[in-house]
């Protein structure tokens, strides 16, 4: 595996956890001899939310941001979307990346200059092929890594953007788990959860 395959695969892994988040199967265990309805489960899932609650939402709402504007001030100012969508854990990733390949980036470009000068000084001199030969390779490294620099930073920004655009889903997710009680029934299903990378 090249140095550049490997960056690339670095740079495609962070960009799926930023944007996909894990992958969260569930599964139903039913134990023998009890019978679990679908009402059941219904009520214990989809708790109708008190009016303080949804009051309480409704204020939160009108005072988000649109996930539009949320976007543009993120393509400004990098990893205020992941601040302002409460996932700060994403910031350190976002300028990490937005660091790595930009250092890289600058690097291979004065490999390239120093390269060019001194192919350029001498284009029929005894190691103008060897010069001409690192030109090109400091040159294609060079745009590559541009290319992911540019490739994190629109990651960053369409990362704010649906994160804002769900926010909203979250928390009804949230609260309807959180506030749900147990069914009527003593029968109740057991769920388990697994997380698969």
């Amino acid at each position: 595996m090249t140095k550049s395959t490997a960056t690339a695969a670095l740079l495609f892994f962070t960009l799926l956890v930023m944007t996909a988040g894990p992958a969260v199967q569930a599964s139903e265990t039913v134990f023998p001899g009890n019978r679990v309805t679908a009402r059941s489960i219904e009520g214990a899932l989809f708790v109708e939310a008190s009016p303080e609650d949804r009051e309480k939402n409704a204020v939160e709402a009108d005072q988000r941001m649109e996930p539009w504007k949320v976007a543009m001030i993120s393509a400004v100012l990098p990893g205020y979307g992941q601040v302002y969508n409460k996932a700060a854990w994403k910031v350190p990733i976002l300028y990490g990346l937005l660091g790595y390949f930009g250092y890289r980036a600058l690097d291979y470009n004065d490999s390239y200059n120093e390269y060019r000068d001194k192919y350029s000084a001498d284009p029929d001199g005894p190691d103008a092929s060897s010069y001409r030969s690192e030109r090109d390779d400091y040159q294609e490294k060079r745009n590559q890594h541009i290319m992911f620099l540019a490739l994190a930073y629109i990651a960053g920004i369409i990362d704010a953007y649906v994160d804002a655009h769900l926010y909203d889903f979250d928390a009804i997710t949230e609260e309807g788990i959180s506030g749900a009680g147990a069914p009527s029934s003593i029968y109740s299903p057991s769920v388990s959860v697994s997380m698969k990378f």
